[in-house]
């Protein structure tokens, strides 16, 4: 898409999301078609209320190339984004490239996923350790001072533990440089249902890991659609795991869409976060149900509003 193009439908879609638009407005590029529908809230207030949101631009807007993506979650009323790997330039990604557009466009990036090699292997400790400084430097420039871990598939010929001791140990390894740095690494457990092939699932072994490192600086990215999937009792399991949280995400289960598309009743959970003190941001790591993201966008507006979400403190 040109970026004329990109302009005129961003355009359209602020209009429509003020209510000014006629009826039957088909918009291609957020796949709406909104015929004066009263659920949809005004642009004001979706960009009041999406303030404690950041809009992960990789399962967003995918139709159209990747820094326009930033763009497109301002038209929606965001304030802030987060990406995965920054390290990508066929995909038009580069640090300094999406770090100037966002400042470009006074948008926040809140976490980034810069693709971790599988660091539980003893075999990959050299490239883990040149991939750290990557990391790093990738942080100094997006400006974010925390990103994502990973780096936990299973390993032919080893066991759980074994593994585990050698995740833990590099971990134990980088978190003087980072604590150095004044950064964090998240480490994400994923879920068995769509994640396989992985050792770290939900809130263990992570928690235990984590709180075996003991370091400021190695924490965790607690994704709630990973912890539904794999452990269920939200509330609960984030009580008894919120010391060792550093950054939250989101997403409604089981089809990974917008908040009130499944079965998490995520107006408690979302009260219970902040009454424990996160005062961060939370990333809306899902796929709008339908591709309609204007809809996306205000049901996520609509679930801050009803539970009188406020913005993140810094």
């Amino acid at each position: 898409m040109d970026r004329r193009k990109f302009i005129r439908h961003s355009s359209l879609l602020g209009i429509v999301g003020t209510g000014l638009a006629a009826c039957n407005v088909t918009d291609e590029l957020f796949q709406t078609n909104e015929k004066c529908a009263p659920n949809i809230l005004s642009f004001a207030e979706r960009r009041h209320w999406l303030s404690s949101f950041s809009c992960n631009i990789e399962q967003w807007f995918r139709p159209i190339p990747f820094l326009d993506r930033i763009n497109a979650a301002k038209a929606l009323g965001f304030s802030a984004i987060e990406i995965w790997n920054p390290h990508q330039v066929k995909q038009g990604k580069s640090p300094n490239a999406i770090a100037q557009r966002a400042i470009d466009l006074n948008m926040r990036i809140t976490s980034y996923s810069p693709g971790a090699p599988n660091f539980a292997d003893p075999n990959n400790e050299k490239v883990f350790k040149r991939w750290l400084d990557v990391a790093i430097e990738a942080g100094k420039a997006l400006n974010v001072s925390n990103f994502n871990l990973t780096g936990h598939k299973k390993i032919d010929g080893l066991t759980t533990q074994e593994m585990i001791k050698n995740y833990t140990r590099m971990l134990k390894w980088a978190a003087p440089r980072l604590e150095s740095e004044n950064m964090v690494a998240t480490v994400e457990p994923y879920n068995p249902w769509n994640h396989k092939g992985h050792f770290i699932y939900g809130k263990e072994p992570a928690l235990s890991i984590c709180r075996e490192v003991n370091s400021k600086s190695i924490k965790l990215n607690w994704d709630f659609f990973h912890m539904q999937r794999t452990n269920g009792n939200l509330i609960t399991n984030l009580e008894e795991g919120f010391d060792q949280v550093e950054y939250i995400q989101l997403a409604d289960a089981p089809g990974r869409n917008q908040p009130g598309s499944g079965e998490v009743a995520y107006g408690h959970i979302l009260t219970r976060l902040r009454e424990l003190g996160y005062q961060g941001f939370i990333g809306a790591e899902f796929f709008p149900k339908d591709k309609n993201a204007l809809k996306a966008a205000s049901d996520l507006a609509y679930l801050a509003k009803s539970v009188s979400l406020h913005p993140p403190r810094f």
